[in-house]
């Protein structure tokens, strides 16, 4: 008898998966199901400035718009850094002429007015 030897077949395209009826679970519990929280809205403020010399300036100024909103967005129209120290104490700090065109049309728009994740 000439029988052909089993050769594993090629997988061509995605590999197939299994189908699970119902009850085939693999004793999944119901506690390892998550449920997605509901999104938590925040009120952000935005605040400009040329540079990080006047930013650092007005640091009364950031205290007090700290406390009206969940998160400052400081814009620094000139390029530098995003990490100082003396200002991420107060908001997040955003410099470059990009993130200030970017921030300049939220404003227009009204982005600010509302609340968002």
């Amino acid at each position: 008898m000439n029988r052909r030897p089993n050769h594993p077949p090629e997988q061509k395209g995605r590999p197939r998966r299994r189908r699970r009826g119902p009850g085939n679970d693999r004793g999944r519990s119901e506690a390892e199901v998550s449920k997605k929280a509901p999104p938590v809205l925040k009120k952000y403020g935005v605040v400009f400035f040329d540079d990080h010399a006047q930013a650092k300036d007005e640091v009364l100024k950031l205290t007090e718009l700290k406390s009206t909103v969940d998160q400052l967005n400081i814009v620094i129209k000139a390029e530098g850094s995003m990490d100082d120290p003396e200002l991420t104490a107060h908001g997040r700090v955003y410099a470059g002429d990009a993130w200030h065109l970017i921030h300049r049309r939220r404003v227009d728009e009204g982005w600010y007015n509302d609340m968002h994740e």
